[in-house]
C-alpha cells in the first residue's frame, strides 16, 4: 500500500474544479485530510470481495406500480366556474416567487 500525499496544488485545483474558495492558511489542512480520506480507500481495497455478489440497491425492494386507468378529466368550463378568481380561461392564483 502506497501513501498518497495529496499537495496544495492539488487541492486549489480541486477547489478551482468544485467553484470553493479555500483560504491559502488551510490548504495544509485539507491536503492532510484529503491524503487520510485516499489512505483509507487503500485499506478497503484490501477487503476480499470475491465471495460478495454485485448488488444495484441496497434493499431487495422492487419499485410497484400499477396499471395506468384512463378516465375521464374535468372539463375545462366547470373547473373555471368553480374557481375563486378567473381571466378567461385561466385560474388566478396568488403570487408565488417574489421579483426582488
Amino acid at each position: 500500500m502506497s501513501k498518497k500525499n495529496i499537495t496544495t496544488d492539488e487541492i486549489k485545483r480541486i477547489a478551482q474544479l468544485s467553484k470553493l474558495e479555500i483560504p491559502d492558511n488551510e490548504l495544509d489542512y485539507y491536503a492532510k485530510e484529503m491524503s487520510k480520506i485516499i489512505d483509507y480507500f487503500d485499506i478497503l481495497k484490501e477487503v476480499d470481495t470475491s465471495q460478495v455478489d454485485p448488488m444495484t440497491h441496497v434493499s431487495n425492494q422492487k419499485n410497484v406500480s400499477g396499471k395506468d386507468k384512463i378516465k375521464e378529466s374535468l372539463k375545462v368550463s366547470d373547473v373555471i366556474k368553480e374557481s375563486p378568481e378567473t381571466f378567461g380561461n385561466f385560474i388566478k392564483i396568488p403570487k408565488v416567487l417574489d421579483q426582488d
